[in-house]
Order: C-alpha cells, then structure tokens, then sequence
C-alpha cells in the first residue's frame, strides 16, 4: 500500500506501530548496551530498569490499534469448525463488543491520571521522563483503537447485512 493510498486511519495506526518498533528498538539496545557495559567495565546504566519498563508498556500498547485493525490478536479458534456460521458471527461480534467496551473503560479511567501527573508535574523516579507525557501516548492509542474496534464492529456488521462484500475473513 502505498503512502497516498492509505486512509488516514491506516496511517494512524501504522505511524503507532511505528512508533512501538522504535520503543522496542530502544528496549533492546539499551538492555544490551547495559548488559556488556556491566560485564565488561562493570558500568551499569543508570535507569535500565524504568527505561525497558516505560518501552515494554509502549510496545504493547502502541502496537494494539493496528494488530486490532489487522484482526491479528491472539484467537483460539476451537469451536470455529463446530458451530454454525450465523452463531460464528454472534461469538465473534460479541468478542469485538467486549473488546470495545473494555478498551472505552480503560481509555476513560486513564484521564484522571493524565490529569494528576501532570497538575502534579509526576516523573519517574529513576529518568526524568513526565509521566503524563507517557500516559498521554497510551491513551492516543487507546482513543485509536477505539475507533479502530467501532469501524471493526460496523464493517462486520454491513457485511452480514450484505451491504458490504466482505474482504476475506468475515463469515
């Protein structure tokens, strides 16, 4: 897909994807870079520990919006083969659902933090990295993911109606 090609959306989600690919890198070289500074000139970097933490969290939280428009979270797909399409569908709109439902719950309860570290001016303690700025990438992608899970659960459902041909995994 090429740059102009893409919806907005897309671009979105990808640009956080992006975003958690460079927190990774950052995790992975800075654990390595401790780990041969400690073993070798026994230096260990300061704050090794909040910053493989901080990168964790964005790696997993960045990514989620995309592997959620990607259908690419982790399903064990046991009864697929075993009931009807039409219950299928149900089960997995009612996955969708509760995604949603849970991700709008988390994205609300993430406002009064947000607000408090940063009417607090909160750091972490070990890098001098504000935590509302932190908690603040986390919940732009929880915001996204929403949209992502309410385009999600629309298309699927024009699908079943048949207003919408389906891309390829929808039943």
């Amino acid at each position: 897909m090429t740059p102009r090609s893409m919806s907005f959306g897309t671009f979105l989600t990808r640009s956080l994807t992006l975003l958690a690919a460079v927190a990774l890198a950052i995790m992975v070289f800075w654990t390595i870079a401790d780990v041969v500074l400690r073993a070798i000139l026994k230096w260990p970097l300061h704050g090794s520990v909040a910053i493989v933490e901080t990168a964790l969290v964005l790696v997993a939280l960045l990514a989620l919006a995309d592997c959620l428009a990607r259908d690419e979270q982790i399903k064990v797909d046991v009864f697929d083969h075993m009931i009807s399409p039409r219950a299928l569908f149900s089960l997995k709109l009612l996955g969708d659902i509760s995604m949603l439902v849970f991700v709008l719950l988390l994205a609300m309860t993430m406002v009064q933090p947000i607000v408090d570290a940063w009417r607090f001016w909160d750091i972490k303690p070990d890098i001098p990295v504000p935590i509302f700025a932190l908690l603040g990438v986390i919940e732009v992608s929880l915001i996204v993911s929403v949209f992502v899970l309410v385009g999600k659960i629309v298309r699927s459902l024009r699908v079943r109606a048949g207003i919408l041909a389906p891309s390829g995994d929808e039943p």
